[in-house]
């Protein structure tokens, strides 16, 4: 009895000891999961925060393409109007047409005199005809009381040295 005795306080004691242990177990598997709970944690909310940044991006990303869909379709009108301009242009070249000149007024006391005017060979410096008027015809037309005031005009207003000179003076259109 005695062996008996001695086996179930062992038994107990072993009994205790396990029990000991398996709170210690317990007690480390706790800590080992709030451990990993923080860890986690702190993952999900990097998680969220570069979902967020990501969102962000995304949004940003999809307005730019946006603006760019918009900036193309202005780029194509300019395109589209660009080419039209030089159509025309070309069509404007093609046909015949001048520049008139007129000088003073009409009145019942002024007659019309009328000439061509021409490129001066004589130009001073920075008053040469800009590009889109050279090559087209230009004529005058002076509504002055006589033949002399009306040159004087053409010479006012055509001089010597500039772009253009009279050329073929005459009464009437």
């Amino acid at each position: 009895m005695v062996v008996r005795g001695m086996l179930i306080q062992i038994l107990m004691g072993f009994s205790a000891l396990l029990m000991l242990a398996a709170i210690m177990l317990w007690l480390w598997r706790q800590t080992v999961e709030l451990r990993l709970r923080k860890a986690l944690g702190s993952s999900t909310d990097k998680m969220r925060a570069v979902s967020n940044e990501k969102t962000q991006v995304l949004s940003f990303l999809e307005q730019q393409r946006m603006a760019l869909g918009v900036k193309r379709g202005e780029a194509a009108k300019m395109r589209a109007a660009i080419s039209q301009l030089r159509i025309d242009n070309n069509e404007m070249r093609v046909r015949d047409f001048y520049v008139l000149h007129q000088i003073g007024e009409p009145s019942k006391d002024k007659e019309e005199y009328a000439c061509n005017l021409l490129p001066s060979p004589a130009v001073d410096p920075g008053r040469e005809l800009p590009a889109p008027l050279r090559g087209i015809d230009h004529r005058s037309s002076i509504w002055a009381e006589s033949e002399a005031a009306a040159r004087r005009q053409l010479d006012m207003h055509f001089p010597e040295k500039g772009p253009l000179r009279p050329a073929g003076f005459r009464r009437g259109a």
